[in-house]
């Protein structure tokens, strides 16, 4: 699974330490070599390794072998054979995927070392196992555990100096906080593995490492770093086997590629690392690449493509109980459709989200009981056997019957306390979880609020244009044709032409100011030729008006259909922003930019004016005679940005001119 350095690899080699005989016996030959044993210790050794074998064909009756030489070497006291015997139980039922048992029985395996006399063999033992109980709880989700134990077996291996243990550990370790997004922390665990094999000269355990810590970088916007370490793993790449090193290979390729937003071959990569998966068949890394695939299809805006692997990778990791992906899932693909404009849709896995975390909580909840329940069993029973072998005597057996009694009387009131934290704790998460869910209604209930208002006002202004141009305006052109008519049927004086004159010339410059006013509130470039023209049209006028000289640029605007609602918000942030230019910054020349890539829009609108502190803008106590002060205008352009789940970002100095500088994701 996702634990990438097998268990059973550790359990074979504590096995050939034991028993130096019969290696690699083939499975019609360990009966045999069983009854020729000279020994009980390694006539046991060969059964177990039977088991071992007979494991993957029929997993019951290894149980039952394992169970049974263990009820041996209680008997003979043989403490070791017991201790491998119990340490395959639990590598088999890891490798079935029955992680629950594993824990318990690696439990049994850590009373039996702790037992042993203090050796270098014993630390090896008992960081090998620690290693083993971290894997096992990352996989029920237990990641607070998962740590502590991985902690304890970094620890030993420190201490003998056991440098291929810290390697794996550190590396496994890492994948707890890759599964919490913690990128900054898993990358400090994956130096710590590289750093280990700088020292040691074990360049072919860490390839993976390498692979790892490099996507990271990457992800982080540290492209330098995660070149340097792709380098190692190009140099290691023709000793490469497995499959798993080949899924975080092109895994990390693609990472690169994401970042420096070359997305058809960070395609191509994330495909190949797909591949793999599915060679290696590890349903973890399918559903890790399938997201991955996901997100690119969605840079691409293959909607189709997007939705199919985003829900091939929620239903691998929902198969598989992978609680910390289902929920990255989740966000990423409600993101998704928010983006989309699917709100409904988005909404909807966002209540999915919320239910999902409290399955989580009861699921650990649920993990913990019986794994409680399980170690007290367990306790009951070793205590029974040992009071049945050690003494038959009655006085004895009712002191130790009392004994018994006060474990059960300690573990209940253990398991009851454990209960009532953890129903608390449920308690908490679910007020939180509430509070979350009314934050996120009043932001949707808030953003709508925004839409209609805006809506509303540009209908207003569409509406007070076509009244203007049809009805003032058409009024306005029938005086000046009446009066044109009246003028050949008048005798007038010398002075009375020049004064008729002069009011024809203010008639058309009425006319002229009121197509200006109806043009402003709704421009026709707008509607009829697009945003890009409009901008241009809106630029071209305050030139000629000799007010502001104004250079208009445009990139990836042109022959690109936005839609109405969005081009009118863009263009009134535009208007408002010269509009305080010309009435507030004494500034000669101003600059606008908008460009367009993929699905975000950029605008910057600077000039040279005089500047201002932008304190202003977030409600301190500035002068009140400020530029652009916290009027209509600029609470206008705030509202607008936020609309549109824009950022905005103000940059000026008094003297200095002014910057303003807004990203939109459409």
């Amino acid at each position: 699974m996702k634990v990438h350095h097998t268990i059973l690899a550790l359990v074979y080699w504590l096995c050939s330490s034991i028993v130096l005989q019969a290696q690699n016996p083939t499975k019609s030959s360990l009966r045999l070599e069983s009854k020729n044993e000279k020994t009980d210790s390694a006539n046991l050794i060969i059964r177990a390794r039977f088991a071992l074998e007979n494991a993957k064909i029929d997993f019951d009756a290894a149980q039952k072998e394992l169970e049974e030489i263990k009820s041996i070497s209680l008997q003979k006291k043989l403490p070791i054979n017991y201790l491998y015997a119990a340490r395959l139980n639990g590598a088999i039922n890891y490798e079935k995927g029955d992680y629950l048992n594993a824990i318990i029985y690696y439990n049994e395996v850590e009373n039996v070392i702790l037992g042993l006399p203090n050796s270098k063999r014993k630390s090896e033992e008992l960081g090998s196992l620690y290693n083993d109980l971290g894997a096992s709880y990352s996989l029920i989700n237990d990641l607070e555990n998962a740590q502590k134990y991985y902690n304890q077996s970094i620890e030993i291996a420190e201490k003998i100096n056991d440098s291929s243990s810290l390697v794996l550990t550190y590396f496994n370790l890492a994948f707890v906080f890759i599964d919490m997004q913690e990128w900054e922390k898993a990358i400090q665990y994956l130096l710590k593995s590289i750093d280990y094999v700088g020292k040691r000269k074990l360049d072919i355990l860490a390839f993976d490492s390498y692979a790892r810590a490099a996507a990271i970088f990457f992800k982080l916007g540290k492209q330098e770093e995660g070149k340097k370490l792709l380098a190692n793993c190009e140099r290691l790449m023709p000793v490469v086997k497995l499959d798993l090193d080949k899924i975080y290979y092109h895994n990390a390729y693609g990472e690169y590629h994401f970042a420096i937003d070359d997305m058809n071959a960070a395609l191509a990569h994330h495909q190949s690392a797909y591949k793999y998966s599915l060679l290696w068949k590890d349903p973890y890394y399918i559903a890790d690449e399938a997201l991955d695939i996901g997100r690119i299809f969605r840079k691409l805006n293959k909607a189709d493509s997007a939705e199919y692997y985003f829900r091939m990778s929620f239903d691998t990791a929902k198969a598989y109980n992978y609680m910390p992906k289902i929920r990255l899932i989740l966000n990423e693909w409600s993101d998704y459709y928010a983006n989309e404009g699917n709100y409904k849709r988005a909404y909807g896995l966002r209540t999915e989200l919320l239910n999902f975390t409290d399955s989580l909580i009861a699921l650990q909840n649920h993990n913990h009981i019986l794994l409680f329940d399980a170690r007290y069993q367990r306790i009951r029973r070793e205590n029974q056997i040992k009071q049945l072998e050690s003494d038959k005597k009655l006085q004895q057996f009712s002191i130790r019957q009392k004994n018994t009694l006060n474990y059960i009387l300690i573990a209940t009131a253990f398991i009851i306390l454990i209960i009532s934290l953890l129903s608390y704790r449920i308690y908490r998460n679910r007020q939180r979880l509430q509070q979350q869910r009314i934050n996120e209604l009043e932001i949707e209930k808030q953003l709508t609020a925004t839409e209609a208002v805006l809506k509303g006002e540009e209908q207003e202004r569409t509406r007070l244009a076509k009244d203007l141009h049809d009805g003032l305006g058409g009024m306005l052109s029938g005086i000046k044709y009446s009066f044109q008519t009246m003028k050949g049927n008048l005798v007038m004086t010398p002075a009375n032409v020049q004064a008729f004159e002069r009011s024809m010339d203010m008639l058309d410059s009425s006319i002229k100011e009121m197509r200006r006013v109806a043009h402003n509130m709704m421009p026709e470039a707008l509607v009829k030729f697009g945003l890009d023209t409009a901008l241009k049209d809106f630029c071209n006028d305050i030139n000629q008006s000799g007010a502001l000289q104004v250079n208009y640029q445009s990139i990836g605007l042109e022959n690109i259909v936005i839609e109405q609602t969005t081009a009118i918000a863009i263009y009134r942030i535009v208007q408002e922003l010269i509009n305080n230019t010309m009435k507030h910054a004494a500034a000669k020349t101003a600059i606008v930019q908008v460009s367009k890539m993929n699905a975000d829009i950029s605008i910057t609108v600077e000039d040279d004016g005089k500047g201002f502190n932008p304190l202003i803008l977030q409600g301190s106590k500035a002068r009140p005679d400020d530029q652009v002060g916290q009027g209509m205008g600029w609470s206008n352009i705030q509202s607008r940005v936020e609309y549109l789940k824009g950022t905005l970002d103000v940059q000026s100095e008094p003297g200095k001119g002014t910057s303003v500088h807004i990203e939109l994701n459409m």
